[in-house]
């Protein structure tokens, strides 16, 4: 860089300085060109998230410092962020976060050096993505298409979380154990772009996964920006947490009990994790031994200690098989004459060895009837909420006692029955099942729900996927999923249906799996992904579509429509990334 460069750089950097405390120096020296006042610039500096850098400090104490990524071309959006000393002195200088792929990139920094403002301008090369790829695919990563962005939403950031499942060449792994679900294994695609559609970051999959390895299987899911900042997710017999540039935290492998996380980590109010997990080696009241099936929940501390467990099959009825009889022929189910029991274990005696054990729908632990895809922890009374794809959402307490299920009433055993929520409209009064199982008013139940989380707001917000409505058996037309907010009186043990969003664009808009709602606080806005649009169709095309709809209302404020353009990518979730947090 040319001293003149630097010079203009200096002066017309405009970088924001309403951090600097009251009285600080604004003076620009400029460096000399052949003496460089800070050290090294390091592309992917930690090997796992190529489009970051670090511009070292060049053993200076500097301090106060802030970054703007240029945006590439007129329309280009520009990432603006402060860094904290403490982070300036983790990296060991200021990290850059979101330069574009193969590209020669604009950053320009300000900091402060014994008592001065320095401001400089940097040119930073980032390389093409690299992924895995499939000979069929059009891009290296899914084209995000803005259709419509609000200004106040213009810097927008969004983590996009897919699943690559068709993966040529890999060798499949295998328990020795009966069952589990560490054969369901996909590469993950995670990546964020602005609200321009551009790529600004993404997760090199390739140094963690690795399908022909038992700790290298699994899909990358969950991925959750923590208080801190940073980030959790989860990938099979392991879990991460990771900062922007790629540092990683921990990396670890999951308690020997357990086994096979996807879906969901959360972190909860006090600090601890929840993860979704099965377990290693389950022993059923009939004396067989087996792996369990996304039907445990796991608390771990800071240090990855258990603190304690939730085991699903002894809280739910894993016969509970209403809607597991409505999502298509690979469903399996009681073996032909045998009753249903309240009791479990007779439920269990009486199972036919010919019903396999495994990560396929069916009932019975060993099998995938609860299919958890989801948890939030409510602090207020220390309870966890579940999300159970296979039978609703349940609220159960540290006694393990459930508290509530939002969910069709139809096949719940007496205990549990009690359990279900009556819904009511907004005088109160307790709204009754129709004949043919629908409600008036237009209440609904979620159906192969998806991120049953608290909203802040005293409800609950829910994805209702919608595939298997009303206990109806699967068809390709004529459905819709929906975002949808329930209000829950636990006292009265009732739900009110608030607000739904979705339901009127039908079939254009239905995800029968997958997906995400979000209540976002900062914006008064509900982030809304429906990841798995078309998924049921022929083609098994998915054209996501990513919204945020200003909250109580159908506005939607910002739209983004996902082309994959590879076979097997699968949208799972999107949130929204805060930089004021992560840096």
């Amino acid at each position: 860089m040319s001293h003149s460069e630097q010079q203009r750089s200096s002066e017309q950097s405009g970088l924001s300085e309403q951090a600097l405390p009251e009285g600080a120096c604004l003076a620009a020296r400029i460096p000399d060109s052949e003496q460089a006042r800070l050290g090294d610039i390091v592309v992917n500096p930690y090997r796992l998230a190529p489009l970051t850098a670090i511009i070292r400090d060049g053993g200076r104490r500097i301090a106060q410092a802030r970054v703007r990524v240029k945006g590439r071309g007129e329309q280009g959006v520009d990432i603006d962020y402060q860094v904290q000393d403490r982070t300036l002195w983790t990296h060991g200088g200021i990290p850059v976060f979101g330069l574009y792929p193969d590209h020669r990139n604009e950053v320009e920094v300000a900091y402060s050096l014994d008592g001065e403002r320095i401001r400089e301008r940097y040119f930073i090369y980032a390389p093409a993505v690299r992924l895995p790829v499939v000979a069929a695919q059009e891009s290296a990563l899914p084209r995000v298409e803005p259709l419509k962005v609000a200004p106040e939403l213009k810097k927008r950031l969004y983590l996009f979380n897919h699943l690559l499942t068709e993966i040529p060449g890999n060798r499949q792994f295998r328990w020795n154990a009966q069952g589990g679900a560490a054969e369901w294994d996909s590469v993950g695609f995670n990546w964020i772009t602005d609200t321009r559609g551009e790529v600004r970051w993404y997760l090199d999959i390739e140094q963690l996964h690795d399908s022909s390895r038992k700790d290298g299987l699994g899909a990358s899911m969950g991925f959750q920006q923590t208080r801190d900042g940073h980030l959790i997710w989860g990938q099979g017999q392991r879990y991460y947490k990771h900062d922007l540039l790629g540092r990683t935290i921990w990396a670890r492998s999951l308690p020997e009990k357990f086994a096979d996380f996807s879906h969901e980590i959360r972190e909860t109010a006090k600090g601890t994790y929840l993860l979704r997990v099965g377990t290693s080696d389950y022993r059923r009241t009939d004396g067989k031994r087996v792996r369990t099936i996304r039907d445990h929940i796991l608390e771990v501390d800071q240090n990855g200690d258990v603190l304690d467990f939730w085991d699903l099959n002894r809280i739910l009825d894993p016969y509970r098989a209403e809607l597991l009889h409505t999502l298509g022929r690979t469903a399996i189910f009681l073996p032909e004459g045998v009753v249903k029991s309240d009791s479990l274990e007779e439920n269990e005696h009486n199972e036919s060895d010919a019903l396999p054990f495994g990560d396929t729908p069916g009932v019975g632990a060993g099998r995938n009837w609860a299919h958890v895809n989801a948890i939030d922890h409510d602090p207020a009374d220390d309870s966890i909420i579940v999300s159970a794809r296979h039978q609703g959402v349940a609220k159960i307490g540290r006694d393990k006692q459930v508290k509530w299920l939002l969910a069709d009433p139809r096949g719940w055993s007496g205990a549990l029955r009690d359990k279900v929520l009556a819904p009511v409209n907004a005088s109160g009064r307790v709204l009754e099942q129709n004949p043919d199982g629908s409600y008036p008013e237009g209440f609904d139940w979620s159906w192969t729900q998806h991120t049953a989380w608290l909203s802040g707001k005293g409800t609950l917000t829910v994805f209702d996927n919608g595939w298997g409505r009303n206990l109806a058996p699967t068809r390709l037309e004529g459905n819709y999923s929906r975002a949808v907010e329930y209000r829950i009186d636990e006292e009265k043990g009732t739900v009110q249906q608030l607000w739904e969003f979705g339901k009127e664009r039908g079939d254009a808009w239905y995800s029968p799996i997958t997906s995400v709602v979000e209540y976002r606080p900062e914006t008064d806005t509900l982030l809304i992904y429906s990841a798995a649009i078309g998924f049921l169709t022929p083609q098994r095309l998915t054209r996501p579509v990513l919204s945020e709809v200003k909250y109580g209302t159908r506005e939607v404020l910002s739209e983004f429509r996902v082309v994959s353009g590879q076979p097997g990518n699968v949208g799972y979730r999107a949130l929204v990334i805060d930089l004021d947090r992560a840096f």
